[in-house]
């Protein structure tokens, strides 16, 4: 299984973005920002500890998120998800992972949500877990890839629409250029035309006084 990662959210009040991807043996990582870390923090939870924490679900109770930094940390933590995780490894922001695996099943169909934003519960449903998380994750892989190909065509077809503008607004803006270049042209065609008809006048009025003369001068 390619070992690409896929983009999600908690289900929280605050929801938090985070990446996930599983490797071929089944192990998942969660990849997440602190609020004051510079770099991403990548996390392992192995299959094992994934298969205990169905387990503990197997009960088919509700079991609330459970995943409270403080509470966790000083141990009056109520039981759930994230003080389970803590007791498979005694580390505070391991037990948090609690968020972000709560949103994967959800959304793989593993686990059913009670849809509350606090006081958030959850409970297993039936079926193959590991084959609904894996199915879950190829889909989200495919849409993430049919969508960067629809925006991809977006910006192309969008970078083809501003050409042909652009060239309409260079077309339009042209349009006035000739036509005032052709205003400029015509008065000098006129103009011309005009100095031709008068030159020629002034020849006919010089002619006729030359006649003038030559008859006065032969008496006819």
């Amino acid at each position: 299984m390619a070992a690409s990662w896929s983009e999600s959210h908690t289900l929280g009040t605050r929801e938090k973005v985070f990446s996930w991807r599983i490797d071929s043996r089944g192990n998942i990582f969660i990849k997440r920002k602190f609020r004051n870390g510079r770099f991403p923090r990548i996390d392992k939870v192995s299959c094992n500890h994934l298969d205990k924490l169905q387990n503990f679900m197997q009960d088919r109770e509700w079991k609330a998120l459970a995943n409270n930094a403080a509470k966790l940390y000083l141990g009056t933590e109520k039981e759930g998800v994230g003080k389970f995780l803590y007791r498979l490894r005694r580390e505070v922001p391991y037990a948090q992972l609690a968020s972000q695996l709560a949103a994967i099943y959800y959304h793989s169909g593993v686990w059913e949500w009670n849809e509350q934003k606090r006081g958030m519960k959850f409970l297993l449903l039936p079926g193959n877990w590991q084959e609904k998380t894996i199915q879950h994750y190829r889909d989200s892989l495919a849409q993430e890839k049919e969508g960067t190909y629809i925006e991809d065509y977006i910006e192309d077809f969008s970078g083809s629409c501003l050409k042909v503008k652009s060239k309409q607004a260079q077309d339009e803006l042209q349009e006035p250029l000739k036509e005032g270049l052709q205003q400029k042209c015509s008065p000098q065609k006129f103009s011309q035309q005009e100095a031709a008809q008068q030159e020629e006048l002034q020849q006919d009025e010089v002619r006729k006084i030359e006649q003038t003369k030559l008859s006065a001068f032969f008496g006819y």
